[in-house]
């Protein structure tokens, strides 16, 4: 049986254009059901998880913008400078 090959390429590009997202959005994206794929995939990246609604939302540290306190806002959503990905 083949394993199937999911690319990070295809997450840093969707995450370029969309600025963040979900883990079921990431699992759209790649066409897998595997939350641990989207780990394995974002652990290749330099990503970021959200400090509000509970770490929900990813990014990454190249499209960040923090303001002079390391805080990004996305909308409601909040980043922090001081803690980063959980790599």
């Amino acid at each position: 049986m083949k394993t199937e090959s999911y690319s990070s390429e295809t997450l840093l590009n969707y995450l370029k254009i969309n600025q963040i997202a979900t883990i079921d959005e990431l699992k759209n994206v790649l066409n897998t059901q595997s939350r641990m794929t989207i780990f394995r995939k974002l652990k290749t990246l330099d990503y970021i998880s959200s400090r509000s609604h509970s770490g929900k939302y990813y990014s990454l540290k190249e499209i960040a913008e923090y303001n002079k306190y390391g805080i990004w806002l996305h909308g409601e959503i909040i980043f922090s400078k001081g803690c980063g990905s959980f790599k």
